[in-house]
């Protein structure tokens, strides 16, 4: 059985998911298809290499993980395939994977030519290669070794003795705002002093919180996600509406969001 997830930017008005996913189904032995998502906003880099990220490593060794997003054909633009932590990855050369898989350690890589194929057939290519690798062909036999990764321009967060200073980098559906800063820098900086979270919008919360269950119904909150990332969040245990924290403190994508330690 073939595992092969999708991520793209075409949303679920108009037909391209099931367009490509026909591709898939057309030349892959017991294909197991998983949408991770579908609903990345349109050409957002970072965001599709932010959910991929969270993603893969929750699927068996052997899965085959398809990268949409920036992937329309255009003049120099490479298709790619990529081995790491004992999966695969189909995707343009745009920046994407070299984000995904910055702490992995790629074993190979391969720019996509198969014959018969028109490379600007995004779908055919991603699926002939995904029939390959799922018969257990060689990745190097997709095509020449990439020789160079492009690579996405991101921000890290920026560290003082007082403050650590992060910038929100998702919105789930929730509206949470999920920023940069892991607990592990968090770990490494607080040498037993009591911290803070300050965001953008002049918001003081007092409080980080190990769960999002462990949040007061209607609370707003810091909290380390189930990924070691730091969150603003709002407690929703309860069965009422309650806005996110996106909405209740005005943040959005890139808006700063600091700890600071006393």
């Amino acid at each position: 059985m073939a595992v092969i997830t999708a991520t793209s930017d075409f949303g679920l008005k108009d037909p391209n998911v099931a367009l490509a996913k026909a591709q898939f189904i057309r030349r892959v032995k017991e294909l197991h298809w998983v949408d991770i998502s579908h609903e990345v906003e349109p050409h957002n880099v970072l965001q599709a290499a932010f959910l991929l990220k969270r993603s893969y490593t929750a699927f068996p060794p052997g899965s085959i993980h398809i990268m949409y997003v920036g992937s329309a054909p255009r003049e120099g633009l490479e298709y790619i395939c990529m081995k790491a932590d004992g999966q695969f990855f189909l995707a343009p050369n745009n920046g994407i994977l070299a984000s995904v898989l910055e702490q992995a350690k790629i074993v190979a890589a391969q720019i996509l030519n198969i014959r018969g194929i028109n490379p600007m057939d995004v779908h055919g290519l991603f699926a002939s290669a995904a029939a390959h690798l799922s018969e257990g062909g060689k990745v190097d036999l997709l095509g020449p070794s990439l020789t160079k990764i492009k690579k996405l321009k991101t921000s890290a967060p920026l560290v003082d003795e007082y403050a650590i200073r992060g910038n929100v980098v998702y919105i789930d559906h929730h509206g949470t705002c999920i920023t940069n800063i892991s607990r592990t820098l968090f770990d490494a900086h607080q040498k037993g002093r009591r911290a803070s979270v300050e965001t953008s919008r002049n918001r003081s919360i007092a409080k980080i919180y190990d769960r999002i269950g462990e949040v007061p119904q209607g609370k707003i909150a810091g909290v380390w996600d189930a990924h070691g990332m730091l969150c603003v969040a709002v407690g929703k245990s309860g069965g009422e509406h309650i806005k996110g924290s996106n909405e209740l403190l005005g943040l959005n994508i890139n808006d700063w969001v600091r700890i600071d330690f006393v």
